[in-house]
């Protein structure tokens, strides 16, 4: 996946709570979203399943879903914590003097 670009999403899993499907976190000093406990679990649980035996045509959908989802979490961390890490090396280096 490009780091500057992602795929629009076309829909949702079905089992998606709206509410209380993200967690926040801090991570150095950066809030990292990542997907609930309970999201994780059914991902896990769907994971496991298939290891064990070939999932529905709509589990397999629902984990590409939530593949998507990861994808767009790590995009949404990798770009805050680029701003965050930018903005401290501003902040930290000299000014540059232009001209006299």
């Amino acid at each position: 996946m490009n780091t500057s670009t992602i795929a629009p999403l076309t829909t949702l899993p079905k089992n998606l709570p709206l509410d209380g499907a993200i967690a926040i976190t801090l991570q150095d000093g950066v809030m990292i979203f990542r997907a609930s406990q309970n999201i994780q679990q059914r991902i896990e649980s769907l994971l496991d399943k298939r290891a064990e035996t070939p999932l529905t045509e709509t589990e397999e959908q629902e984990l590409d879903d939530f593949e998507a989802i990861d994808d767009y979490l790590s995009f949404v961390n990798r770009m805050i914590r680029n701003n965050f890490l930018l903005e401290n090396i501003a902040k930290t280096q000299p000014e540059i003097q232009h001209g006299a």
